[in-house]
């Protein structure tokens, strides 16, 4: 769980457009906006290397962040937020823009949180293959008990096995929203089995072809 929100300076802006994005953006800034309910929507913009140092990537859309503002007052100075959308460049990956929601402290929401699997799988082990199918579950919590990350414990799966949502273990004031019969990792057989399979079931329907018209004759010859 979270033991802090994490600071992030944010700076107001007045321009607003697609000139005014690039320019920021060719300055190393990332245009943004702050929303949220009691407020009036606010142009800003953060640093873009301040940002990626602030967040990793997985921890963007569940993680509680406090914007520190400059250059502008809000109902709640360095209101508590979390992010709802980010636009990137399909191409470069760049990022493009940052939407901000306030939240309330005391009040639930909904947010989608990382999945990790840990420990070692005996299934993989012995060759099975782990195929990790959802990487973030929908929870709703208030936001002091956002947690990081769900572990997804494999240590006891082998092959053929499935995890699923109903077996994650979410924390006190944590509420799994996800359908609980979601898969979330399988433990699939190995590739070199199942390609070993293939040619023995050919053959063998093969051999069934050569000797089925050999037993029909006998049994003709006999009758």
């Amino acid at each position: 769980m979270r033991s802090q929100q994490v600071i992030l300076p944010v700076t107001t802006r007045t321009e607003v457009g697609k000139g005014a994005a690039r320019r920021l953006r060719a300055q190393g800034m990332i245009p943004a906006v702050l929303y949220g309910r009691g407020m009036e929507s606010l142009s800003v913009s953060v640093a873009a290397s301040q940002f990626a140092r602030a967040l990793l990537e997985t921890g963007w859309y569940s993680t509680l962040l406090r914007l520190t503002i400059e250059g502008g007052e809000v109902a709640e100075r360095d209101p508590a937020v979390m992010i709802s959308e980010v636009q990137r460049d399909p191409v470069r990956r760049s990022l493009l823009s940052i939407d901000f929601h306030r939240v309330s402290m005391h009040e639930n929401l909904r947010t989608q949180i990382p999945v990790v699997h840990v420990n070692q799988s005996p299934g993989v082990k012995r060759g099975g293959i782990l195929e990790h199918i959802m990487h973030e579950v929908l929870v709703e919590c208030l936001p002091r008990d956002i947690p990081d990350h769900f572990e997804a414990d494999i240590s006891g799966m082998d092959i053929g096995d499935t995890l699923r949502v109903r077996d994650l273990v979410a924390p006190p004031g944590v509420q799994i929203q996800s359908p609980p019969d979601e898969t979330v990792i399988v433990i699939a057989p190995p590739v070199k089995l199942e390609e070993e399979a293939a040619p023995a079931a050919a053959e063998g329907a093969a051999v069934e072809e050569i000797e089925e018209p050999g037993l029909v004759g006998e049994r003709e010859s006999e009758e």
